[in-house]
């Protein structure tokens, strides 16, 4: 029975103050398995430090064409509690995509090269504190010359095969004073073999995103601990994660 299903704490979310966060060379050359080597994970600027940087790593064996663009998005759930970005276009209060200019926005980087990529956030004159937030979008794709195929037909096309990848990372921008929390709405738990799958609504408060971690608990009928679980969260507005807590068998 699951007597106290969720605790929220804040973890240092809010850390990263400004500008970027360093990473070590060596992290982001170990990317390759995801396709585009990208550092830092995410960009925080302020009207103190409306500039910052990234740094694009080419992990392919050919060289790569590579665009930046941004676009207003933001982490939320799916009806079924899956993680996902929501990415549009519409307009909206909390973007800053359409006044961070990266560059450059494209070029070709030969394999194992990396290039910096600068952001400089220009916003609205008259723009109220809070936090503003845009997804930066990396593209990568492959640079290499069709294949050919042996056939005695001359006129046969040549097969070009190339392939494109791209990663998404967030851009904040804070203006002032930003607060934050995240108010707990209704919370089910189901409980099944092996495993309690618990959903949660969670609303942000104050004028930022919450970053942080949800603390799981899970008692028995008696108020013994069975269980805990750390899961981190982004809440920048109202959303419905579902979280699985493994249940250990009974003695």
């Amino acid at each position: 029975l699951v007597f106290r299903s969720v605790r929220l704490r804040v973890v240092g979310g809010r850390g990263h103050t400004t500008g970027v966060e360093p990473r070590p060379f060596g992290r982001l050359a170990g990317a390759k398995a995801a396709g585009i080597g990208v550092d830092p994970h995410m960009v925080v600027l302020t009207p103190a430090r409306p500039a910052g940087e990234i740094t694009v790593l080419n992990p392919h064996a050919t060289r790569a064409e590579f665009s930046v663009d941004l676009r207003f998005g933001y982490a939320t759930t799916d009806s079924a509690g899956q993680l996902r970005v929501e990415l549009n276009d519409e307009p909206d209060n909390a973007s800053a995509a359409g006044w961070i200019i990266p560059y450059p926005s494209r070029f070709v980087l030969k394999p194992g090269a990396t290039r910096t990529v600068r952001l400089l956030a220009r916003p609205p004159a008259i723009l109220a504190d809070g936090e503003y937030w845009a997804r930066i979008t990396v593209h990568a794709r492959d640079d290499a010359p069709p294949i050919s195929i042996d056939t005695a037909d001359t006129t046969a096309p040549r097969l070009h095969i190339a392939m494109e990848t791209a990663t998404v990372l967030p851009v904040f921008f804070r203006k002032g004073m930003v607060s934050t929390g995240v108010a707990i709405g209704s919370v089910e738990a189901v409980a099944r073999r092996g495993a309690i799958d618990v959903r949660a609504t969670l609303t942000r408060n104050g004028n930022g995103a919450f970053i942080g971690v949800a603390h799981l608990i899970v008692h028995d009928s008696a108020g013994h601990l069975v269980a805990t679980a750390d899961r981190q969260i982004a809440v920048y507005r109202t959303m419905r994660p579902r979280w699985t807590i493994p249940i250990p068998p009974e003695d």
